[in-house]
């Protein structure tokens, strides 16, 4: 007869071999999986396109109106004008002469003489600029390569600092509203017991706890607010705007 040990380990060693075989199936088709590529229109849309939300809208602004994004985008201007500067560059060092025999302007002398040659032809080459001119037109690809990555490296740091920027605002803000209610409840409450006090209906305790706690309140408030501003010019700095001059429909003042 099995023992119940026995059955229970039976089990144990078939979960265990269950959950190798769905893990090495896992395993497997992840390394069957393409790696992804980053899609710089997503990571900022275009500025003509509209915005999925309005976290989104803020990634536009700060891009459009980013000067160390216009910067980039004129250093891969430059890189491009160069590189079409760096291919040209070899007819620099190419010369051509001619020259023509003075004495054969006159034609024949008086013995009938003819003088050669009657004209020089050259060309001058710098071989070596020629011969290495396919390793600077290389270098100048490269250059356009990195200045079209640092585009997409301000893009991915712009727009970490937009959606940040704007999910602080959006905390603080929120944080200054709740500390306002609170610290209007717990004015009426203090204005009631104040009352109270007076008319000798509550205690001197009541009293001096009571205004403790509601200017406690008040002093959260005040910081919570001094917060939200700060967070709202950090904001305004990233994406080149007063917070009242965006217009957007999901935009709550």
């Amino acid at each position: 007869m099995v023992s119940a040990v026995s059955v229970i380990s039976v089990f144990q060693t078939f979960l265990m071999l269950r959950i190798l075989f769905i893990s090495t199936i896992f395993a497997l088709a992840a390394n069957l999986l393409p790696a992804q590529q980053t899609d710089y229109d997503a990571i900022i849309q275009p500025v003509d396109a509209k915005a999925r939300d309005i976290g989104e809208y803020m990634v536009q602004l700060a891009w459009l109106n980013s000067p160390e994004g216009r910067i980039a985008e004129y250093e891969l201007l430059n890189a491009r004008s160069e590189n079409k500067n760096t291919r040209k560059e070899w007819m620099r060092d190419v010369n051509a002469s001619f020259n023509f025999n003075e004495s054969n302007l006159k034609g024949a002398d008086t013995l009938g003489n003819v003088f050669f040659p009657r004209y020089n032809f050259g060309v001058t080459l710098n071989l070596y600029n020629i011969l290495s001119q396919k390793e600077k037109n290389n270098i100048g690809r490269r250059r356009m390569t990195i200045a079209d990555e640092r585009i997409h490296q301000r893009k991915r740091e712009i727009r970490a600092d937009a959606l940040t920027a704007w999910a602080n605002f959006r905390l603080v803000r929120e944080i200054f509203k709740e500390r306002s209610t609170v610290e209007l409840d717990l004015n009426n409450n203090f204005i009631l017991i104040q009352q109270l006090y007076k008319g000798d209906e509550a205690t001197l305790e009541q009293y001096t706890t009571t205004s403790a706690t509601y200017y406690q309140a008040r002093e959260a408030r005040i910081r919570s607010q001094t917060e939200a501003e700060i967070a709202k010019f950090k904001l305004e700095e990233i994406i080149g705007l007063r917070w009242e001059q965006v217009q957007h429909p999901s935009k709550e003042d």
